[in-house]
């Protein structure tokens, strides 16, 4: 049968429609050839008994040479080869697809019918054999399966023709019955058989056209889902592409980002602690000695930080400590190395997030105390945390020298675009110094009391 498919509602009406002309011609098949073998096997029978009723037994053998069956078993036989023939046909439409050998046997068990019902009527219609021909044929995929078809087809009709082996199974030809009729009677059921073998012929040719129809349909289907498909792929391979490009963006900025933090958060305490160096060595060496001894801690921290942020890892002092510790660490690091005075102002408890917020706060309150350091000479920090509902807002202020007009450098776009990251927000300024807001939507990860 033609196979519906595709989502195109006009195909599947189309197709559907043909699936219904299909079973109508396959069904007014089944009822022609049905009438035809009773046609044949009635007048068969009925004429052995007329020719017993008319004395005439021993001319009619006369003239045959074969003793015929027996009427009653010429009819039972011919009518239920046919009607066993009819439902294996109806088994093998169900069992198309799901199996090659039941499909083999099922092709089996038709030929033997076939053969079993035209012989019962003593060969004398072989339109039997189209129904078969049509299941094989619609059972049957690849030049190599159709190439046994062929074969199998021929065969069977040479077995079942009259003309062809009729002789050799010493078959009565249906003329020799018809003398038992009057000849208009005869030519009657000639002419209705001829009808019925030629409307047989029609119905047969009608359906192989749909059934071809339905496989071009088909086969024109699947090189349309095939060209979809190779365009999809195409357009998968140049998404994949295209992600695997943004990810190497993203792993890019987020190295940058990383070392950015870490290193210039450790540099500038450097920087700024060599400066203090600078100013009291003269007066206080020992002095000098523990600020660089400070000074020496806090780069092998940043040494640390920056490992970690290649291998992708968190900060180390978060690895080590919660985030509040961490910070405080931080902190007392950044303000032992640079002399600033840094004030940490936590009314956030319990302050404890998720390990995506803590990293994107830890590195803010990072990037905005050492760009008070860096650029804006700050030697006093305050931060503040807060939250409001679902908002963290850190606050971080400074009497650095400020900026009239603030430029968004490397530290800011980049802490920018870690609290996007969150769906958060960041706004900064400068007024007597500088200042930094960010607001951050909060999960509230594990609540601690």
């Amino acid at each position: 049968m033609a196979a519906t498919g595709g989502s195109d509602p006009e195909k599947t009406v189309t197709d559907m429609s043909r699936e219904r002309i299909i079973t109508n011609l396959q069904q007014a098949v089944y009822i022609l050839n049905f009438v035809a073998v009773c046609l044949v096997a009635g007048s068969m029978a009925l004429s052995i008994s007329k020719i017993v009723d008319a004395m005439e037994a021993e001319m009619f053998l006369s003239l045959v040479r074969v003793r015929p069956w027996k009427p009653r078993t010429m009819i039972v036989m011919s009518v239920t080869s046919y009607l066993c023939l009819v439902m294996l046909s109806c088994v093998g439409q169900l069992w198309q697809g799901k199996g090659k050998y039941g499909r083999f046997l099922i092709t089996a068990g038709e030929m033997f019918l076939c053969i079993g019902t035209t012989v019962a009527i003593n060969m004398n219609y072989n339109g039997i054999v189209l129904l078969v021909v049509v299941d094989m044929v619609r059972g049957q995929k690849g030049s190599r399966q159709k190439v046994i078809l062929g074969i199998a087809i021929v065969g069977l009709y040479t077995i079942i023709n009259y003309n062809l082996t009729g002789a050799y199974f010493n078959m009565i030809p249906w003329e020799s019955y018809l003398t038992a009729y009057s000849t208009s009677t005869q030519a009657f059921l000639k002419g209705t058989l001829s009808v019925f073998s030629s409307m047989n012929l029609v119905l047969f040719i009608l359906y192989m056209t749909m059934l071809i129809q339905g496989e071009y349909r088909e086969r024109e289907r699947i090189q349309n889902l095939n060209e979809q498909l190779e365009e999809a792929n195409r357009k998968l391979k140049e998404y994949a592409e295209e992600a695997e490009k943004n990810a190497e963006m993203r792993e890019r900025n987020r190295l940058a980002r990383e070392i950015h933090d870490t290193l210039g958060h450790s540099l500038t305490g450097i920087v700024a602690g060599i400066d203090a160096c600078l100013t009291m060595i003269d007066l206080s060496p020992e002095a000098t000695k523990k600020q660089l001894m400070k000074i020496g801690k806090v780069a092998r921290q940043g040494m640390t930080d920056v490992r970690r942020s290649v291998s992708k890892l968190r900060p180390d002092a978060l690895e080590k400590l919660d985030l509040e510790k961490a910070i405080v660490k931080m902190l007392k690091d950044t303000g032992a190395a640079s002399g600033a005075d840094i004030c940490f102002d936590n009314q956030v408890r319990p302050f404890k997030f998720h390990e995506d917020e803590e990293e994107v706060i830890y590195r803010v309150v990072q990037e905005a105390t050492t760009n008070s350091i860096r650029h804006g000479h700050a030697d006093k920090i305050r931060i503040q945390v807060s939250k409001a509902e679902q908002w963290l807002t850190i606050h971080v202020t400074d009497n650095g020298i400020g900026c009239k007009n603030v430029e968004e450098g490397f530290g800011l776009k980049h802490m920018g675009e870690r609290i996007s990251l969150l769906e958060g927000t960041l706004e900064y300024g400068s007024q007597e110094g500088f200042y930094i807001i960010a607001r951050i939507p909060i999960r509230w990860g594990e609540e601690h009391q």
